[in-house]
């Protein structure tokens, strides 16, 4: 549920009026210099992790054109890159084919690991600036040009025998925020590092802003394979495959409101069957010929992050080409139209949580889960209920600027309620073309975050594994940290956990330099 700015009676005064003071921020902060423009130092990993199998790989993809070829070098990468895991293949049987899917994703503890353990990872661990996959992809340009936000290799082997065919299903590349504090994640990632082909923000000449929708990541890929057409769909490391002119649901039921692939698969499905025949066929053929991959959020009401969310829908921001880049903003928003993909609010704020008349009580929340989960809609047969004259697929909010408007637009989403923020495409001033994105978060957003983390962090989380002893849980669980006595949980205090909560609230505070009114509003209210 949203956070709410009532806090109880025994939260802290002191507390409760920085949190107040923290969201009544109004005026802006002087100009700063661009971190876009700003010189990143060359940082690689070393020859001993990225080796003679990787950096061949790696060459192989960046010198050739070929969608195969280049497929192909980045699974061999993938394959050799020692922070890359490689998942367990799964198999689904079809009347047509036997389809393999299996997931590569960043191998984050062995990265930690190398970081803290290693004395060659030791000495990167200050220019990672986090170990998190955001400090991973800052130490290696090669991760950064070819290791999407989701892969997979899906292979389909005819029932009746014949030739194998392979596909690769991509997420989009990573990105980063203009800010540190625009990332969920600590890292010295920033922006000008994720620029394509070496540009700049010295070469946009325009930009598109486009709504940060605050879900999960819901994408979609389609592929015909001997005639028949398939739908890939998934969250960032998950991946389903289907016919796609059946239900999925007949395949794989939506029924744990924990598991947002389910979803993203049963909103999709639900969305292809409910076009016009041509409308099916012409998708399919643009998919499989032009484009790679439809990027999204799922919005689910059970799984609300900061920003209240009142329906289950996904809203489609991007659209990746064959190589797995994103195309145009225009381009993209156009196809999305073609077929019935609409936008799903007017501007980049989602619409307002209702008002509720008391605040749920401890003894109720299992019956406020059951019943913001929509677990009543499953049917007998296990299978989600979707709605037939509702409409769960639409598009961001998303609009032109020229590149001289960028700090306006960005002090503009800065202030900005109700959402997350926003992602910049910006386009090259000579050809037009994408050559980078940036995330821009809102303060409120930002703000509201910070304070739930470490609420998380210092409350939440000792109260659930019973660290408090005044609140013990039912099941406590036992310290397994090195160096911890493997004493039973209970023995912090209520007080100690306040304590705990207002230091971190304060120190992270002070890191908020780029929040509007931060000096006159929330600085002042720290000393």
């Amino acid at each position: 549920q949203p956070i709410s700015l009532r806090l109880p009676d025994p939260f802290p005064l002191l507390l409760r009026k920085r949190a107040l003071l923290a969201l009544s921020i109004h005026s802006r902060t002087p100009p700063r210099p661009n971190p876009m423009t700003s010189a990143s130092p060359a940082i690689t990993l070393p020859p001993s992790v990225e080796g003679r199998e990787v950096q061949d790989a790696y060459k192989a993809y960046t010198t050739s054109s070929d969608v195969a070829e280049r497929n192909s070098a980045l699974l061999r990468f993938a394959i050799a890159h020692p922070f890359i895991q490689v998942k367990t293949p799964v198999t689904h049987i079809y009347k047509d084919h036997s389809v393999t899917i299996t997931g590569y994703q960043l191998a984050i503890f062995k990265f930690r690991k190398w970081l803290t353990k290693d004395s060659e990872g030791r000495k990167y661990k200050s220019a990672a600036g986090g170990m998190s996959d955001d400090g991973l992809y800052t130490v290696s340009p090669m991760l950064r040009a070819l290791m999407p936000r989701g892969l997979s290799e899906v292979k389909f082997k005819p029932t009746g025998g014949g030739k194998e065919t392979t596909v690769v299903f991509k997420g989009i590349p990573k990105f980063s925020g203009l800010v540190a504090s625009d990332e969920d994640e600590e890292s010295n990632a920033s922006a000008n590092i994720f620029f394509y082909k070496g540009k700049s923000i010295d070469n946009a000449g325009g930009f598109y802003t486009t709504a940060k929708s605050n879900g999960e990541n819901a994408k979609l890929g389609c592929h015909i394979v001997d005639g028949i057409v398939y739908l890939i769909a998934g969250s960032k490391n998950t991946c389903f495959l289907w016919p796609a002119k059946e239900p999925v649901q007949r395949f794989q039921k939506a029924n744990n409101p924990s598991v947002p692939g389910q979803f993203i698969c049963a909103l999709y499905s639900d969305w292809f069957l409910k076009l016009a025949k041509e409308q099916q066929s012409r998708f399919a053929e643009d998919m499989g010929k032009n484009y790679g991959t439809i990027m999204a959020e799922i919005n689910t009401p059970w799984y609300e992050h900061v920003v209240p969310i009142n329906s289950l829908y996904i809203e489609c921001y991007c659209l990746l080409d064959v190589h797995g880049q994103p195309v145009h903003p225009r381009e993209a928003f156009e196809f999305f139209r073609r077929f019935g993909i609409k936008q799903m609010h007017p501007t980049i704020s989602a619409a307002p949580a209702p008002k509720k008349d008391s605040i749920t009580k401890p003894e109720d929340l299992q019956n406020v889960v059951n019943r913001e989960s929509w677990i009543d809609t499953i049917n007998k047969d296990g299978a989600y209920k979707l709605d037939a004259k509702t409409t769960y697929i639409g598009h961001v909010f998303f609009s032109r600027h020229d590149i001289k408007e960028l700090s306006t637009v960005v002090n503009s989403i800065r202030e900005a309620t109700n959402t997350e923020g926003a992602v910049l495409y910006l386009t090259d001033a000579k050809t037009e073309e994408v050559i980078g994105l940036v995330k821009v978060k809102a303060s409120e957003y930002v703000i509201r975050r910070r304070l739930r983390e470490n609420m998380k962090g210092a409350i939440f989380g000792p109260l659930r594994r019973g660290d408090i002893k005044d609140f013990p849980a039912p099941m406590p669980m036992k310290n397994k940290r090195k160096g911890g006595s493997g004493a039973v949980s209970g023995v912090k205090s209520v007080s100690g956990a306040l304590q705990t909560a207002k230091d971190r609230i304060v120190k992270g505070a002070r890191g908020l330099t780029h929040v509007p009114g931060h000096e006159k509003h929330w600085k002042s209210g720290l000393s």
